[in-house]
């Protein structure tokens, strides 16, 4: 995945290196130099603070930053990370820009080009053997034991037409996965927009939401800049009433993505209202002085919830 990755053109980023967080045309720039919407910027702008755990950083340091717990435990995003492209001034470091680019790559790139990443990213590009495969089975089926692990991986090289090499190469497995998984069922497997369409859909038939103001101050109040942020006992009451609707949409419109859903679900053990209360809290530390009630009633509004916009006084 590595190459994949590094052959992303990132020249207009480059050009950003003098812009900070705490400029004006932050997010507008980056969607200049990417050609993404300003909402989907704004969108993987919390994605990349919530990775860095801070409001104005503009750099990533896998090796060295603490990522977010059920980040931070995850193999695959560790190692993922470690193939993004790296600024030509430290090599140790993602910029914004970078992050947002590589994004941008999987939310359009074609399912065979995924597929080519995956192999390259699984063993560095090496064949695959069903010893490897094993390793890779033994995390999606933590219930199995070892020999039934061993089984199965040897059973699936079997069907893949590995009987005499052993070893299975890219063009082996993107064909043998195109070949088992219905290409229906492997497409949403392997989707990922920065913005569902559904959510983006419905924002572009709203009206213009202009972006706030960037603030990197922590001690910013909502008297200091004249708004009116949402508060602990707003959040409590909307947690409530959205737990048997599908809150999803919310928490989606937020900027969180799947992963983050299903992560904090399994945290707080399928509770739905805690779940979404987390996330709202994970929203405003997040968002600081831009959590306001303002913003958040327009994505209740946009994500059909507008009943629930009454807590929002």
């Amino acid at each position: 995945m590595g190459a994949a990755l590094n052959n992303i053109p990132v020249e207009k980023i480059d050009e950003l290196g003098n812009i900070t967080p705490n400029r004006a045309e932050w997010l507008t720039s980056h969607a200049d130099a990417s050609d993404l919407s300003a909402v989907e910027v704004e969108r993987l702008w919390n994605r990349f603070r919530h990775l860095t755990g801070s409001n104005n950083k503009a750099t990533l340091q896998p090796d060295t930053d603490a990522l977010p717990e059920e980040l931070g435990n995850d193999v695959f995003v560790k190692n993922l990370l470690n193939h993004f492209p790296r600024l030509k001034t430290d090599d140790s470091a993602i910029s914004f820009g970078y992050f947002i680019s590589v994004m941008k790559w999987f939310d359009e790139v074609k399912l065979h080009r995924k597929l080519e990443a995956i192999f390259l990213y699984l063993n560095n590009g090496d064949p695959i053997n069903a010893v490897f495969l094993a390793k890779l089975l033994k995390h999606m089926y933590p219930n199995k034991n070892s020999t039934q692990v061993k089984e199965l991986s040897e059973e699936i090289m079997r069907d893949l037409g590995t009987v005499e090499t052993g070893r299975l190469n890219q063009q082996e497995f993107v064909d043998g996965v195109l070949k088992f998984i219905p290409r229906e069922e492997l497409e949403d497997i392997l989707e990922f927009h920065i913005i569902p369409p559904d959510i983006l859909e419905e924002i572009d038939k709203l009206p213009g939401l202009p972006l706030p103001p960037i603030s990197t101050h922590d001690h910013d109040t909502a008297d200091d800049v004249g708004i009116n942020l949402v508060n602990d006992d707003q959040t409590k009451q909307i947690a409530v009433q959205l737990a048997k609707k599908n809150w999803r949409k919310l928490a989606l419109a937020l900027g969180f993505l799947e992963y983050d859903i299903e992560a904090y679900k399994v945290q707080n053990k399928y509770n739905d209202a805690a779940t979404i209360y987390e996330l709202l809290e994970l929203w405003r530390d997040q968002e600081s002085t831009m959590a306001t009630t303002t913003r958040l009633k327009e994505y209740l509004r946009q994500c059909g919830f507008e009943t629930v916009t009454k807590v929002l006084k």
